[in-house]
């Protein structure tokens, strides 16, 4: 007997078998029950999730000889013919190579014909959305006003593509991508029906795999079955689907929230040494991370998921437990980074390594290392100093050059102007003219932030505006948040930032990170800030009240002149 492929083998039949669209296959019931079935429809969504299936129930519903009934009985002439292929009055038709005029003419003509032994004449257009507009055109006096022999089951995966026109006349249904926990019991019955013995979590992979496509998800589990068969299981999935089973992951999971670097590091050189794409575990390992976070922030939200299976919810609630939102959206900025540097470097290796290294590191030994490489480049091998000529007055040191560099400091260095040639003496100031309104204003820039970019607000929640020079402001990190600021720098995030803060500002902003001991701010400063606010607040009280006053007195004299007097609603 010839060998049918999983995914023809075990084609839904009736609508009993048909597999998350229960909302179209309700619809298509009452319609056939209520005698209200449309002369066409239209079945879009993606693919492999069954509307070509659908459209041959429904012609068999229609033509089964019992029916019109929404369960054909499968044993008729009629419904073993379409069950075959084989039936002459179901014709299928494939959109993309009979995209012309020429086939919609000779579909026209052959329309007017009667049924050679069947109820309804059954046209299944697929990828409908492949013919022409001429077709299209040629089309839509026959899809308005069909015999009443015929009915049209049109499918297609981008249905924005079929004209307007032809969308109008027809009733359109949405097929949508199956749940995973349906898609594993699919397999599960295709194994028990096979005599297949396979671990459950093997199916949760392969049904991730699929992303959502029933077709996809029986191909894949025909292509394992072979290998299972002989081996008796399958460890390395991986190396057949070029996907990442979930054990795997959870174990990376957990090396992570430990922050086991050598673990880490070992199960990527794991990976390369087997010849695996490290982009697709990548990618599979910030969706997981994604879980955690969920399961962190919205118990409810992670409990609804469907892309993951009861045991690895299970584990990462348990493993939420062990770590902190911040080193979640930490580590999931860092893997995001990496991928987006991959695609300029062309490895992901070095980027993923990299982003490893940053995050599971302790930071005090990351500033260690960046401080004594800093000290390698600042301070240069001395080199020998040429001797003075004996006898050559000594010239004096420059004061003022001292006092400029020791005020400004590799973190200040802004290129301020230069300075007035009586002041060379003084030491340059910040004119702190923009400081102080996106002072006041840094909470509600951090909260607009959150709206869109709630990560990078999350990182300058450790920052504050500390100087200014023109449009240029100054923003600080203290030293043992410096990976907060390695985490906002660069220039997309910056030219965000800069348009945020120039929209509180009412003009354009410049913005300069730094690193700076915000601790040695005195208290006295604080008081001043705060007395300056509260300055200004009176300030702007007594303007009310004396606009107050200038108002009732102009009152006052206009109701004098005409010999007015207030007027009290409430009276």
């Amino acid at each position: 007997m010839e060998y049918l492929a999983f995914a023809l083998k075990y084609r839904p039949k009736n609508f009993d078998e048909v597999v998350g669209q229960a909302h179209v296959v309700a619809s298509l019931r009452n319609a056939i029950l209520k005698d209200r079935v449309h002369h066409a429809y239209i079945f879009s969504g993606p693919r492999g999730v069954g509307k070509t299936s659908l459209a041959r129930i429904l012609a068999k519903s229609l033509n089964c000889f019992e029916g019109p009934t929404p369960k054909p009985c499968g044993k008729c002439p009629s419904c073993a013919e379409i069950a075959k292929g084989r039936s002459l009055d179901i014709i299928e038709i494939d959109g993309a190579s009979n995209r012309g005029i020429d086939e919609i003419r000779t579909l026209r003509e052959n329309v007017k014909l009667s049924p050679a032994h069947s109820r309804y004449k059954i046209y299944i257009v697929d990828e409908v959305h492949m013919l022409t507009q001429e077709a299209f055109n040629a089309l839509l006096k026959t899809l308005e006003e069909p015999p009443s022999h015929v009915k049209f089951i049109f499918a297609t995966t981008h249905p924005y593509k079929v004209l307007p026109t032809i969308l109008s006349r027809c009733q359109k249904f949405q097929f949508n991508l199956l749940p995973l926990e349906q898609i594993v019991e699919k397999l599960k019955k295709i194994a028990e029906a096979e005599k297949v013995k396979i671990k459950e979590e093997l199916l949760y992979t392969i049904a991730r795999a699929a992303e959502g496509s029933i077709r996809d998800a029986e191909s894949l589990f025909d292509q394992l079955v072979p290998v299972v068969l002989e081996k008796g299981s399958l460890d390395d999935i991986f190396s057949f689907l070029g996907i990442v089973d979930e054990q795997s992951l959870n174990n990376m999971l957990k090396s992570l929230v430990e922050k086991d670097l050598t673990a880490c590091l070992d199960f990527i050189n794991k990976i390369i040494k087997d010849g695996k794409d490290l982009g697709i575990f990548l990618n599979a390992l910030i969706e997981h991370l994604r879980n955690l976070l969920l399961a962190k922030v919205s118990l409810k939200n992670f409990n609804e998921l469907s892309d993951i299976s009861p045991q690895s919810k299970d584990f990462i609630c348990e493993l939420s437990k062990a770590v902190s939102i911040a080193d979640v959206l930490k580590i999931i900025d860092s893997f995001i980074e990496a991928k987006d540097l991959s695609r300029s470097l062309n490895t992901v290796r070095i980027p993923l390594e990299l982003a490893l290294i940053k995050y599971s590191c302790n930071e005090k030994d990351l500033r260690a290392v960046s401080s004594k490489g800093r000290k390698a480049v600042d301070d240069p091998i001395p080199q020998t100093e040429k001797p003075q000529k004996q006898g050559a007055p000594v010239e004096p040191v420059d004061s003022g050059l001292e006092e400029i560099e020791n005020f400004v400091t590799e973190e200040d260095n802004l290129p301020f102007p230069e300075p007035a040639a009586d002041n060379k003496d003084k030491p340059i100031a910040n004119d702190d003219l923009m400081l102080q309104p996106v002072k006041a204003k840094w909470k509600e820039i951090i909260s607009h932030m959150y709206k869109t970019r709630a990560a990078l607000s999350s990182h300058l929640f450790y920052a504050r505006p500390v100087s200014s020079q023109g449009n240029i402001v100054v923003i600080a990190f203290s030293p043992k948040d410096s990976f907060h600021k390695e985490s906002v720098e660069g220039a997309e995030k910056i030219k965000f930032i800069e348009g945020v803060i120039s929209q509180f500002a009412g003009k354009a902003i410049g913005v300069k990170l730094i690193i700076k001991d915000l601790s040695k701010d005195s208290l006295s400063q604080v008081l001043e800030e705060d007395e300056a606010v509260q300055n200004a607040q009176a300030e702007e009280n007594e303007a009310n009240q004396s606009n107050s006053k200038e108002d009732d007195s102009f009152l006052n004299e206009l109701l004098d002149t005409f010999d007015g007097k207030f007027h009290n609603d409430e009276q």
